[in-house]
């Protein structure tokens, strides 16, 4: 089975095609987030690459975020555009599974971060059991002091990914807290990461209708406080 997968939550732009048992190419451009303009060209010059057509593609899977509200549009689009005019399967991930999916195997909690601007992260709480990635809490919009709070229940060491900024790094160990942080090439959500953290789901087609798949955004869009405040000072 080729499976065909997009992240685009982050800066970074990410496509790959895997297979249950090989990842047969990947490409990363992590500059600039110019999704809209990269994205296409991407997934036509690596099926190129790999001597593909849109046909041979047999199933789907994109990121459903949380991260940037307009590279979750731009890949959203993208993919369900392609599984609906090929008639292919399509299956989604969260762009924080994506993530601590790339420590495949890491012992203690993983907490993948990206930034959801306004002194706040997009946050969750992971961990590896007999080779599966465990949830152990759900993707929120928390600030640094609540992602303390949260993680002061385990006494375990955590691995932070993403995009967790080094003065928040400094406070989180200042509080005794037993934390590690990633290398910049785990720090990005990869497509080929996307595809496997969820292929049991997939091998068993247990696949998602595309007019029903929609971001998960979890909080309001920059645009959308703005209006409201300007809104509230009109009414006021």
């Amino acid at each position: 089975m080729k499976i065909l997968c997009a992240d685009t939550s982050t800066n970074n732009c990410s496509i790959a095609v895997i297979t249950e048992n090989a990842m047969l190419g990947e490409m990363d451009i992590n500059f600039d987030l110019q999704h809209s303009i990269l994205l296409m060209p991407m997934i036509e010059e690596l099926m190129e690459k790999l001597k593909m057509s849109p046909a041979d593609i047999d199933a789907l899977c994109v990121s459903r975020g949380p991260g940037s509200f307009t590279g979750l549009r731009i890949g959203m689009a993208a993919l369900k555009g392609m599984a609906l005019a090929l008639g292919k399967p399509m299956y989604s991930a969260t762009s924080l599974e994506t993530l601590a999916y790339g420590a495949f195997g890491a012992k203690g909690i993983i907490c993948p971060l990206l930034d959801a601007l306004r002194g706040a992260y997009y946050s969750a709480f992971y961990r590896f059991e007999e080779g599966k990635l465990v949830t152990l809490m759900s993707p929120e919009v928390l600030t640094q002091d609540e992602i303390l709070e949260r993680l002061s229940k385990f006494d375990e060491d955590v691995l932070f990914m993403g995009e967790l900024k080094d003065k928040d790094l400094e406070t989180l160990r200042s509080s005794g807290l037993r934390a590690v942080k990633a290398p910049p090439v785990m720090d990005i959500p990869r497509a080929s990461n996307l595809g496997y953290c969820i292929l049991e789901r997939i091998m068993h087609g247990d696949s998602e209708n595309p007019d029903e798949l929609v971001p998960l955004y979890i909080r309001k869009s920059q645009a959308e406080h703005e209006y409201e405040k300007k809104r509230g000072r009109l009414n006021g």
